[in-house]
């Protein structure tokens, strides 16, 4: 089942009745436990490139690649009856010739009005024939019975030039090829693949360490013991401000997240519908940062919601400067704040009349509070391991025909911080000399995202939603490893995080993430708006913040 993130102006979990705060839910959808398509195309968007997220698998090589070399051992002609894989269109004009070379051909073509692919079935045989391959049926290791083609499809003949490209024409292998543990990653998983174990074995596991999270929705104190039995950690006890609502999976995310990165810190439910006197969105989340600071100095808050920056419906620059300075001032006395960049592949402004529409260029934007600079925003990607979680790679999280993938873009509203420079900053995607927005990134793929407990069933968590709290968890070990050394917590991350970035320091902090791109930028060696600075090598983070302030 796909959720799709809730468009600008949607309302995706409950607003307070005082006020029309509309609180942006991000998309989570849920891994495939059977077969999954894999189709590699490129799609060109309105306004720039939009690049597919690039499987490690051999098994997706490029465009027309085929599963014949790897798939297992041959049977024989495939016995499907229909196969339909992707073509990419020259232009997003009506593909009338293609239509009719197809109908010709005995193949049946989808296409969609305005955009620049097409989706093509029919008979293995009438593929054979039109497109120069031969469809066989292949035993893999596990057992399970694919098809593939024997070799990459050509473009046929006689299609007046409308068609680009051709998809790759097979089945995905059985799911024990995913690409992090099967089933997602555990606690132990998640900690190895960002190199946080070293901190945890450490007895840094939190202790002394305030979470807090801005939700929405509640949760199912149900769902946390079974969690915590699952992966055998402590018990959660959070502290409620507001009333829990009940479930939420974005909220039960959230926690989940950051009990397993660090079962010891103190996690606190913040109802953002608990500001009652708030008569705007601004005035709430304002609220909602000065009270929490009050209750819990210091601490660092989690955020996987968002509005559109240029939304008028909702604030003004007046409003978010002011929403700037709250964010700062509690920020001066130890806390950090970490905000999801957005699941919909950079095109976060679409209103919510245009849901499901084409996209257009209008609906480039960036979301708040991750587009305050105070905030660090956090992006999306796609995270590879071993068997065990150890790191492997990571690529931009982007699957634009769903249009999902992460957040990115520069603000509007905001000039680009002094602290905000290096490579990848600025340029050509930059002109305005705008706030750029994500500032890290760490894994948001649905399909390679940590197990999680919700309503009782195990499933896999997702989106940039995910980067927020696994950044925010991945700090509450930092800040104790650095107070063991009598160092100060983070506090306002951002100029240090592009400072370390900057620099030559000890050990490397991040991992760079330089293949993908969301609907508008490509991911760029150094900083980009897409993944922003990279994903974090936790102790090497923490022995670099120690290291500066020695």
């Amino acid at each position: 089942m796909l959720d799709r993130a809730a468009p600008s102006g949607a309302l995706s979990e409950d607003p307070p009745a005082s006020h029309p705060t509309v609180l942006r839910r991000y998309l989570r959808r849920r891994a495939p436990t059977v077969i999954r398509l894999c189709v590699v195309v490129v799609v060109v968007g309105a306004t720039a490139v939009a690049a597919l997220r690039q499987s490690s698998s051999p098994l997706a090589t490029g465009q027309g690649s085929s599963l014949s070399s790897s798939s297992g051992t041959i049977i024989g002609p495939t016995h499907e009856r229909s196969v339909s894989f992707l073509v990419l269109l020259h232009s997003a004009a009506q593909p009338t010739c293609f239509v009719r070379w197809a109908s010709t051909a005995g193949l049946s073509v989808r296409w969609t009005p305005g955009q620049r692919w097409a989706s093509i079935s029919g008979p293995p045989r009438n593929v054979d024939r039109s497109f120069n391959v031969t469809i066989d049926d292949y035993r893999s290791s596990g057992g399970s019975v694919v098809f593939a083609a024997n070799h990459a499809a050509t473009v046929p003949s006689g299609v007046c030039g409308e068609v680009a490209g051709v998809g790759a024409i097979h089945t995905f292998v059985e799911p024990t090829s995913s690409d992090v543990p099967q089933g997602g990653l555990s606690s132990v998983n998640l900690l190895t693949a960002y190199n946080a174990l070293p901190l945890t074995e450490k007895g840094d596991t939190g202790q002394g360490e305030t979470v807090v999270f801005m939700e929405g929705g509640g949760f199912l104190q149900s769902d946390f013991n079974t969690f915590a039995a699952d992966e055998k950690l402590p018990p959660f006890h959070v502290t409620l401000i507001g009333k829990n609502t009940g479930f939420n999976d974005e909220t039960t995310m959230d926690i989940e997240t950051v009990h397993e990165i660090a079962p010891q810190a103190h996690l606190v439910y913040f109802n953002l519908n608990s500001i009652t006197k708030a008569t705007s969105e601004a005035d709430a989340f304002a609220q909602s940062f000065i009270e929490a600071a009050r209750q819990y100095p210091g601490a660092i808050i989690s955020m996987s919601i968002g509005l559109c920056e240029s939304d008028t419906q909702f604030w003004n620059s007046s409003d978010l400067v002011a929403l700037n300075t709250a964010v700062a001032s509690i920020e001066a006395k130890g806390s950090t704040v970490f905000a999801s960049s957005g699941d919909s592949g950079g095109l976060d402004c679409t209103p919510f009349s245009d849901a499901g529409q084409s996209p257009e260029s209008s609906f480039e934007g960036v979301l708040v509070p991750a587009a305050l600079p105070a905030v660090t925003g956090t992006g999306g990607t796609s995270l590879t391991t071993d068997a065990a979680g150890h790191y492997i790679g990571e690529t931009t999280w982007s699957e634009p025909f769903l249009s999902q993938g992460t957040g990115g873009g520069a603000s509007v509203i905001f000039e680009r911080p002094s602290w905000q420079t290096g490579v990848g900053t600025g340029g050509q995607f930059d002109t305005n000399n705008g706030r750029e927005v994500p500032d890290v990134s760490s894994d948001s793929d649905p399909a390679t995202g940590n197990l999680i407990i919700e309503q009782g069933k195990a499933t896999q968590g997702g989106g940039t939603s995910l980067a927020a709290p696994s950044w925010a968890g991945f700090t509450a070990l930092m800040d104790e490893y650095l107070k063991a050394h009598h160092d100060p917590p983070v506090g306002f991350f951002n100029p240090i995080l592009y400072h370390l970035a900057n620099s030559s320091v000890p050990y490397p902090p991040f991992h760079d993430v330089s293949v993908g791109g969301n609907d508008f930028y490509v991911a760029t060696p150094g900083y980009d708006m897409t993944t922003g600075l990279g994903s974090p090598n936790v102790y090497n983070l923490a022995r670099d913040l120690v290291a500066g302030k020695d």
